[in-house]
């Protein structure tokens, strides 16, 4: 057997049965025209390791089945681009959260600066590649059609923004394509997990509650653990949502009715906090002295900061009751289009 033959004796071997005579016939000719314009070049026939040297130019068996054979890929060019734009957008929010708990040690712990950009670069890291994880195998499912990929291709050119003419809001700018709700709802579902995971104690929460090197401490108070199924049965009903979001965009009526359950049991849950005034209770080991007074300090801001956003809260659930209530009387009815 020689070169040329061994050659495609290799590469017939990792290609598919069906093609694998038609690909090593053409391959044959291909490599037999380029030995025989190297040997009328020369104007001599090729030594051994020139026929070899012909052959290793043309590239090895394994990349040379890959480039004639079936390709497989676990997520195609055409959703490529799309999951790019996830990964990024999943980095960045495994950032915000690892500089948060990050944030929140240097707060209470102010001496622990060097510990805090420990902690989030190693949260970073492997909250990163989770998210990369994640989005590998949600590009993996909507690339083998186990979840249904009419979003990508169901666009119209009359939902994309205008840019350069009128303000944004009157063009249409904030106005939501089938892709960008997708990746909203994976948004949603993601972050809705990692609340679920950490409510019910699978993962501890990346803060202490030891204010600084002091001697206070923050401690819930009763409300939280008479809400612990409510806000339980709230995240699993939203986590609900998030999926028909992510599985069904086009399920319209449904989605904002289920929104609607959610931002009532939102506005539900806030009155309860509101009721019982303090969300969280500033203890010191000290019954008097200066740290008696700093908890007092640190309890009136505590106090104030919560119930500001506790009404912040109820703008924000009112709003999107609102604008749910709109989309269910709407529906999924087309935007008319301007003649032109």
């Amino acid at each position: 057997m020689d070169l040329l033959d061994r050659y495609l004796a290799a590469v017939a071997a990792l290609l598919p049965k069906a093609q694998r005579e038609d690909i090593v016939a053409e391959l044959r000719d291909i490599l037999l025209n380029q030995m025989e314009e190297k040997e009328a070049e020369l104007g001599r026939p090729l030594t051994v390791k020139e026929r070899e040297a012909v052959l290793k130019a043309f590239g090895h068996p394994i990349a040379v089945a890959g480039r004639f054979g079936t390709t497989r890929t676990l997520i195609g060019p055409e959703l490529y681009p799309f999951y790019m734009f996830g990964v990024k957008v999943l980095l960045a929010v495994a950032a915000v959260v690892s500089a948060t708990g990050a944030v929140i040690t240097v707060i209470t712990n102010p001496a622990d600066g060097g510990g805090a950009v420990a902690h989030f670069i190693s949260g970073f890291i492997s909250s990163g590649l989770t998210m990369i994880g994640v989005a590998t195998v949600a590009g993996v499912a909507f690339e083998r059609g186990w979840l249904p990929r009419s979003g990508f291709a169901d666009w119209k050119v009359a939902d994309l923004p205008i840019l350069d003419a009128l303000p944004p809001i009157k063009q249409g700018l904030f106005r939501k394509g089938a892709l960008e709700k997708r990746f909203e709802a994976l948004f949603e579902v993601i972050v809705t997990a990692l609340f679920i995971l950490w409510w019910t104690d699978v993962v501890d929460a990346p803060w202490s509650n030891q204010v600084a090197n002091s001697q206070l401490f923050l401690q819930p108070t009763a409300i939280w653990t008479a809400l612990y199924l409510p806000i339980l049965a709230w995240a699993g009903l939203q986590m609900v949502s998030s999926l028909a979001a992510l599985l069904r965009p086009s399920w319209v009526r449904a989605h904002a009715a289920i929104e609607i359950v959610c931002g009532l049991a939102g506005l539900a849950v806030t009155a309860a906090l509101w009721q019982a005034g303090r969300l969280v209770q500033v203890v010191s080991q000290a019954a008097t002295g200066p740290n008696a007074a700093e908890a007092a300090g640190l309890q009136d801001a505590l106090d104030l900061s919560f119930h500001i956003t506790l009404v912040v809260m109820v703008v924000v659930f009112t709003c999107k009751i609102a604008g749910e209530l709109w989309r269910l009387a709407r529906g999924a009815r087309p935007v008319p289009s301007t003649a032109l």
